[in-house]
């Protein structure tokens, strides 16, 4: 099974591609779109052969070709059992209104819509925007690499001026199979995935951002697989770099979920290059993974500046004590005004804390305090009266109470209400 990006797996995989599709063109019959009558994908009129008839069966092996051309532009509203050797669109618009399977894609260019019911499944590698511009619209239907005997995977953004474009809308799917890649590879093309409001990006193995690419999560669902990298350099043939800019790799969550591991697997890998971004806003980022937390990893990668809070907003990092370590970003004008109010009045300390903590009037208070620690999605986990002790604090036990994580402290008086943010370790 294949764990790393840059196995020499997959580069085999990509290089027999490369020599299927050239040995194979050599005397493959070969169609190419003309649209001379009308939209019909499966009319042969509307296209040209280099050898024999158009006909639609996997009697030979067949480079299909659609193009931008000046009459008709192709759609696919039948369901045809056939498979075509090697499938591209070299520009123009291609609609998919029914269930198209390839066995091998080398371009997808221009722009390809897959509508609701409709899959359109490569057997191997689909490449969208390779060395030109594509752009991939997913309404409602699903676009898959799938097969169970081969590696299989979608890259957006392939080679010099590769720049792919993929927007996955309400109630579509993009499945990578076992990887999904964004502006990756030799001469790091431009390439976005945009994962809007009720849509879904997944693989299995791993997501991968390149240098120049750029993962949007407005609304939708990211499962990564085992393995996440923003800023991934790797090339297939060494010396094949392109342009690397200030920002390496970008993941903006602005609202919806990104899910690494969903599967749960052992070989889990979260990697984020020194200067790739992760902007986090509305959504939230979860790392699965059963006994362990990540607490500490993701904590570092936010001093390293590599995990950012949206403006106006502060990261917050929970574990639930299971196997979800949750990143957020919460409102930190709110944070920081209470704090002030409270840091006049109470002291808070350790924090972050671990066993007990202390609150230390500031100003001679003796009273009764009211207490209660409430996490970040509102639910408060302790309420207690306190006395003051011996010791002139009020002393609070948190041990074995509270999972890792960001929490709020609620202190009432019989006239305010002060909180301040805690950090469970």
């Amino acid at each position: 099974m294949k764990k790393n990006l840059s196995s020499k797996k997959t580069l085999l995989v990509l290089l027999f591609g490369l020599f299927f599709s050239i040995s194979n063109g050599i005397n493959a019959q070969t169609y190419n779109w003309t649209g001379a009558v009308d939209g019909n994908f499966y009319n042969a009129s509307n296209w040209t052969s280099t050898s024999g008839p158009v006909v639609f069966d996997d009697s030979a092996f067949k480079f299909v070709r659609t193009h931008s051309v000046v009459t008709n532009q192709p759609t696919i509203n039948q369901f045809t059992a056939w498979q075509p050797g090697v499938f591209d669109n070299t520009g123009g618009n291609l609609i998919v209104n029914a269930d198209f399977n390839v066995f091998f894609n080398d371009v997808l260019n221009g722009t390809v819509t897959v509508n609701t019911g409709a899959i359109f499944t490569c057997r191997n590698i689909f490449r969208v925007g390779s060395g030109g511009l594509g752009t991939l619209n997913v309404n409602g239907g699903t676009f898959r690499s799938s097969n169970t005997n081969t590696w299989q995977g979608i890259f957006i953004g392939v080679l010099s001026g590769g720049n792919g474009t993929a927007n996955i809308n309400a109630g579509g799917i993009i499945d990578g199979g076992y990887q999904l890649e964004i502006g990756t590879r030799d001469f790091y093309p431009t390439g976005e995935l945009n994962v809007n409001t009720g849509g879904m990006a997944i693989a299995y193995w791993a997501t991968v951002i390149g240098p120049n690419g750029t993962l949007n999560v407005n609304g939708g669902d990211l499962y990564t697989g085992e393995t996440f990298t923003v800023g991934d350099l790797f090339l297939d043939t060494p010396g094949n770099a392109g342009t690397v800019g200030t920002t390496v790799g970008k993941l903006n969550i602005n609202s919806g979920t990104v899910t690494v591991n969903q599967n749960d697997l052992a070989g889990i890998n979260f990697n984020l290059h020194a200067n790739a971004k992760v902007i986090i806003d509305g959504g939230s980022l979860i790392i699965k993974r059963t006994g362990i937390d990540f607490s500490s990893m993701i904590n570092a990668y936010v001093t390293g500046g590599q995990i950012v809070p949206a403006a106006g907003k502060a990261i917050a990092v929970t574990y639930d004590g299971t196997s979800m370590t949750t990143v957020i970003a919460i409102a930190a004008l709110g944070i920081t005004n209470f704090n002030a109010v409270a840091k006049n009045t109470f002291t808070i300390y350790p924090n972050p804390v671990q066993n007990y903590l202390n609150i230390m009037s500031e100003n001679d208070f003796s009273g009764k305090l009211k207490v209660a620690v409430v996490n970040l999605a509102g639910q408060t986990i302790i309420e207690n009266q306190l006395e003051k002790n011996n010791s002139g604090s009020y002393n609070i036990d948190i041990k074995n109470k509270l999972s890792a994580g960001v929490y709020l402290v609620k202190i009432t008086t019989d006239t305010d209400t002060f909180s301040s943010k805690i950090i469970v370790k």
